[in-house]
């Protein structure tokens, strides 16, 4: 009963569909950290008698005109384990709040993973990249990376069944509850849209701009710096204020957020071009690389685009009354809560023992938008 009432508190709901989508998201983040950890193991031991890179692991090849993504294979298996505790905390959030949409994206986000661990493989060996050679009479790293794979694809195949429960479960709940107003249900739909979008954009962005500056980009070159310690941090900044504005309903920031990220698809069009026209095959910085910042950015570019057309959407619904319809329903749910304990505490077990007209749901079961 303890640990029932426990999870409660953590915001999972009792449903067993919902317990079943985090408890398959649990065991993906424990089996991916864990091979992930291993593979880092595996590189760490295979270079260890090399020289160490600029960056304090790999191997430094005497080369300089080749890229650092030679010896960084280690960021590759570090984004796939920070990927893990995003896709979790993706769902824990998603599920507490019965967010459908954020449920959907979880899945697909998980399929993005899986493509992930394809390119990877792909460059490891079936087209193997010049350093990814090294590794090609390891069976373990193979071994390791088909199970990657495996495991990605199953809980895939799982999140796709647990969504569609969900999605019946939840949706069903929330259009019951969110009140009769067409137009109010849908600017939420388009809020909630666009909440799950920026989420995205800041991992997809960072992870995309981490391995820029540590594969491709030199510690020398002033661009690396600018990269890291201003790019990356301006952009979180940036997208924590689209969610400020579109939280406060401030159409001035809305409208900044909107042309921002209307011009940003240009410099993703740039870099995706650079990466793969006029190169010097002799002087090649992403030649180890290519595959994956070319995901990176084709995803983020997509998200990006997807990104502007909604943030229009929810600009078009400002005034609406979302924004004082969800303060109103923040004020019912503290509320609630307060009641809740005033009764555990004066030991009532039934609110409706005490008066027969109360009527009394758990806060997270009880979302209405009138």
């Amino acid at each position: 009963m303890g640990r029932r009432l426990n999870l409660k508190r953590c915001g999972i709901p009792t449903s067993i569909w919902a317990r079943l989508f985090i408890a398959v998201a649990m065991l993906e983040v424990f089996a991916i950290i864990c091979i992930q950890g291993y593979v880092i193991k595996r590189t760490v031991d295979i270079y260890r008698n090399g020289t160490e890179s600029q960056w304090g692991f790999g191997v430094q090849s005497g080369n300089s005109s080749m890229s650092i993504t030679q010896q960084s294979f280690i960021v590759y298996d570090v984004i796939f384990i920070v990927a893990q505790l995003f896709l979790l905390m993706l769902c824990w959030e998603a599920v507490a709040h019965k967010n459908t949409i954020q449920i959907i994206a979880a899945t697909l986000f998980n399929v993005m993973c899986l493509v992930y661990s394809l390119i990877q493989y792909t460059t490891f060996y079936i087209h193997p990249s010049q350093s990814a050679g090294i590794f090609q009479n390891d069976n373990d790293m193979r071994i390791l990376q088909i199970t990657t794979m495996a495991v990605y694809s199953l809980c895939s195949i799982a999140f796709a069944m647990l969504t569609w429960e969900l999605y019946q479960l939840f949706g069903w709940k929330t259009y019951k509850k969110l009140g009769a107003n067409l137009a109010l249900r849908r600017a939420y739909k388009w809020h909630q849209i666009l909440l799950t979008l920026l989420k995205l954009d800041i991992f997809f962005f960072i992870s995309y701009s981490v391995q820029l500056a540590t594969l491709v980009l030199r510690v020398s070159d002033p661009e690396t710096w600018v990269q890291i310690g201003v790019v990356i941090p301006g952009s979180v900044l940036f997208l924590v204020l689209s969610f400020w504005a579109l939280k406060v309903e401030n159409r001035r920031m809305m409208v900044v957020v909107i042309v921002c990220l209307g011009l940003s698809p240009a410099y993703f069009i740039y870099k995706l071009v650079r990466m793969n026209v006029g190169i010097d095959k002799n002087n090649d910085p992403y030649l180890d690389s290519r595959k994956y910042l070319t995901f990176f950015v084709v995803v983020t570019l997509a998200l990006v685009l997807v990104t502007v057309y909604v943030s229009i959407q929810c600009f078009r619904n400002f005034g609406t009354g979302l924004k004082e319809a969800i303060a109103d329903y923040d004020a019912r749910k503290a509320q609630l809560k307060a009641n809740k304990a005033l009764l555990a505490n004066a030991g009532v077990d039934q609110p409706s023992t005490v008066n027969p007209d109360y009527e009394y749901t758990e806060v997270h079961e009880r979302f209405v938008l009138e």
